[in-house]
């Protein structure tokens, strides 16, 4: 087991990014309010540093080198993948889901905190 996080910074960040989630998810449950940017787009700028520090943890696991970390382009890969998924593809098979570039934008941005939070350490 490790007995230090590695990437503390990165690890407290998720950790907060998952509180706020689950409060805005909470509040849209309760109040019912579905017309705001904060129920539009900070899911998408959340989801990048979540979904790639659990892919880093499974680096981890697989590799058992806690000090791998994931580089520019694995971030920008995944960045693209869930903007073209997200962004282009699902609104093509369903009117549930809408095409924004804000979205993009998001995405990019959550990719932007997630590099920097590593290089931080």
């Amino acid at each position: 087991m490790i007995r230090r996080l590695p990437l503390k910074w990165l690890h407290l960040y998720v950790l907060l990014s998952l509180g706020v989630f689950l409060y805005v998810q909470g509040l849209k449950y309760v109040s019912g309010i579905d017309n705001s940017w904060v129920f539009h787009h900070l899911n998408d700028f959340l989801t990048i540093p979540i979904v790639a520090t659990l892919c880093l943890w499974g680096v981890w696991l697989v590799k058992k080198d806690f000090g791998i970390c994931l580089n520019i382009f694995t971030i920008l890969s995944l960045v693209a993948l869930f903007s073209i998924f997200f962004e282009y593809y699902l609104p093509q098979q369903s009117h549930r889901y809408t095409s924004d570039i804000w979205d993009v934008v998001c995405y990019f941005l959550g990719g932007f905190i997630f590099w920097s939070l590593q290089k931080l350490g």
